[in-house]
């Protein structure tokens, strides 16, 4: 299937999100929040951290057409920076690399942001097909 990010369209095959909530957070909220931003189920691994407390690596794959296009639809308002800016986000894979603030998707809105900064982060990978 064809989505338009603005005047383009590029065919995507599926979408992989990954974020890490330590446990002094909602660790169910957060899963809730991010179940909203993907319509899918994340996958909750606890592990524990390098200096002792408990980490939840939380990850999804967007693989339905319809979730995908709903996805697609809360990226709306950055659209045009992720067009503008696509060459340095995506690589030779032909993936394009995204990070969400995730505090923003808790509170239900989005907000695309650099890779550097010290914010929680959603990592997005959106695999695009190429005919």
């Amino acid at each position: 299937m064809t989505f338009a990010l603005q005047r383009q369209f590029m065919g995507i095959l599926h979408v992989h999100a990954a974020a890490t909530a330590h446990e002094l957070q909602d660790i169910d909220l957060v899963t809730q929040a991010l179940e909203w931003l993907t319509e899918t189920e994340w996958n909750v691994d606890m592990t524990t951290s390098y200096h002792g407390p408990r980490v939840a690596m939380l990850s999804t794959h967007v693989k339905k057409n319809k979730q995908i296009e709903s996805f697609l639809e809360k990226l709306k308002p950055h659209h045009d920076t992720i067009l503008s800016e696509l060459d340095a986000r995506l690589d030779e894979d032909n993936v394009i690399h995204l990070r969400l603030n995730l505090e923003s998707v808790i509170g239900q809105k989005v907000e695309l942001i650099s890779s550097t900064g010290s914010d929680p982060v959603i990592k997005i990978r959106i695999k695009l097909a190429v005919y």
